[in-house]
């Protein structure tokens, strides 16, 4: 392996650390970048808000090798720790901007600033909403994004949990444990994995409900939805599980080629723009998982090394 010299450069009095790649984002693809890098060498930093991102929110990963049953929070920070053990740098910082000046890539955060070689962005997608009226004004009073973190405030509640995929069953499942009543209500189809969908068949305070929220409506609180065909139910409080969908507004100026709102990456996890790399839910992956994610993020540590070095 060749070897890798710290490379540092002035500006007036401050000498500034040169990365070769900084590391956007601190989920599974962000941490596996991160140990990768660190095993060829790589100067690195991975730069995170929260590190573990919404894999923390997972109630139990059943899915990632190695594991049958773990919560997201505990894997990510199994994660995290193989990437100390390594000795790889992680900052929990929220990023500003992301910009290049010749050939440096700039990042920016609300405490510090970093110069870096190359990138790889592993942000991950934000929650998407249901946009319906209503939605904002209720948020945190009955309208929640995280089921792990409010479940526990609706015991005995009527609940209505909507989306049809994995995260949505994830939560029912969970919330069952608190509720009287949960409505599980989705859109088109369900998406869900089959063995989730036979699990929560079982539960006996659980409805399956097709239909669409139009109008969430209360008063200091959530007290009933309106659904798109007239109908209105009864709610305490709604999770909404609809998936997710990526933000590239720190992206904007380099323009990354997307596919349906992601950005395009080749195999080797390569972008358009020379020294870009991507992996996780912020790229065009076929599937979304957090063992998919980790792969992608081995493969652009493994790139962005090869283009340095090689």
């Amino acid at each position: 392996m060749q070897n890798n010299k710290k490379i540092f450069k002035k500006t007036g009095n401050d000498v500034i650390k040169m990365y070769d790649v900084i590391i956007l984002g601190g989920g599974p693809a962000g941490y596996s970048a991160a140990i990768y890098a660190v095993r060829y060498n790589l100067k690195s930093v991975v730069i995170a808000k929260e590190p573990g991102g919404v894999m923390n929110d997972a109630s139990m990963v059943e899915n990632y090798p190695g594991f049958w049953g773990i919560t997201g929070f505990d894997l990510m920070n199994k994660i995290k720790e193989h990437v100390e053990h390594l000795g790889g740098e992680i900052k929990s910082e929220t990023i500003t901007s992301v910009s290049r000046k010749k050939d440096v890539f700039v990042v920016k955060t609300d405490k510090s600033k970093y110069d870096g070689r190359s990138i790889i962005i592993s942000v991950g997608a934000k929650r998407r909403k249901l946009n319906v009226k209503g939605e904002n004004e209720f948020e945190k009073r009955g309208v929640s994004y995280c089921y792990t973190c409010d479940g526990a405030f609706y015991k005995g509640k009527n609940m209505i949990v909507a989306g049809g995929g994995d995260s949505s069953a994830q939560a029912v499942i969970l919330l069952n444990k608190f509720n009287n009543k949960i409505i599980w209500m989705y859109r088109s189809k369900l998406r869900a994995e089959p063995r989730y969908v036979e699990q929560i068949s079982e539960m006996k305070n659980v409805e399956v409900m097709k239909g669409e929220i139009q109008e969430i409506i209360g008063d200091s609180k959530v007290r009933k939805v309106v659904l798109k065909n007239g109908n209105k139910l009864d709610a305490d409080g709604i999770f909404v599980e609809i998936g997710s969908e990526p933000d590239l507004s720190l992206f904007r100026d380099f323009n990354l080629e997307t596919e349906e709102g992601y950005i395009k990456v080749d195999r080797n996890m390569r972008t358009n723009v020379k020294g870009i790399y991507a992996a996780g839910d912020i790229t065009n992956s076929v599937f979304r998982q957090a063992v998919v994610a980790a792969s992608g993020g081995s493969i652009a540590a493994h790139s962005c090394y090869k283009d340095l070095f090689t």
